[in-house]
């Protein structure tokens, strides 16, 4: 190995020796790399981002390099997304869906068990205090309700009517579900039109709607006044927000 090169893993703080497609521990003066261990490249570039003078021993011994010095490499480590963004994105996808699957111009083919088509419109029933949704699919000429879907929030997640409409209608419609509704994560941000649940220190326990926020604190409706709430204090029981138009 060439001086120049052995002077800049001398002086560097943390070292990564390329093999294949593996990147091992080879040197580490802050001992949060294990020698020998193998990391992804992701990692390394992650690592990189934030911690100085890092660089890479590569196949080709004669040659060092850095894990952030191209534009390749700064496309190939994304930042993971909070899971209220996630949860954002899925709410924005089941919005879509629905508006997919239940217009179809002169209403949702179905077929019967019988094997006919049936032509229907969907109707869907929310139940905001049970958390459920129930996706109806009725005959435009007859009324008649060939099928049915129901999606039901368990107690310890965040009702969302338009994840539970999604759900209802595919379940209604004989579709797979994808996991990410099934699984969306629990909302980490309140919002105006959010209802949250807040226990007060006499043991009870109060759920209205979000009408402001304000430096840490929200305020919610109560019978004749307006409330204020430390936000931290609040736990998000419906994100559906339909009434701010959201």
């Amino acid at each position: 190995m060439e001086n120049v090169n052995q002077t800049v893993i001398n002086n560097a703080n943390t070292v990564f020796e390329k093999k294949d497609d593996k990147y091992f521990g080879y040197k580490s003066r802050f001992g949060d790399i294990v020698i020998g261990g193998a990391y992804s490249y992701r990692f390394v570039v992650h690592y990189a981002k934030t911690n100085q003078d890092v660089v890479i021993i590569s196949g080709d011994v004669n040659t060092v390099t850095t894990p952030v010095c191209t534009t390749l490499e700064e496309r190939l480590w994304k930042p993971e997304k909070s899971a209220q963004a996630r949860r954002d994105e899925i709410v924005e996808q089941a919005k879509a869906d629905v508006e997919k699957l239940s217009n179809y111009g002169d209403g949702v083919r179905y077929v019967t068990g019988t094997g006919s088509v049936a032509t229907c419109n969907v109707e869907f029933v929310v139940n905001s205090d049970k958390r459920t949704v129930v996706a109806l699919l009725k005959g435009l000429r007859t009324g008649k309700v060939y099928a049915k879907g129901i999606a039901k929030a368990t107690p310890d997640d965040c009702f969302n009517v338009h994840i539970g409409k999604s759900i209802a209608l595919r379940r209604a419609l004989g579709l797979a579900v994808p996991d990410e509704c099934l699984n969306a994560p629990q909302p980490t941000e309140v919002r105006v039109g959010d209802v949250i649940e807040v226990t007060l220190d006499s043991g009870e326990i109060e759920k209205k709607p979000v009408i402001s926020l304000k430096a840490g604190s929200l305020n919610a409706h109560l019978p004749g006044r307006i409330i204020q709430y430390p936000s931290h204090y609040a736990k998000i029981i419906n994100d559906s927000r339909e009434e701010v138009g959201v």
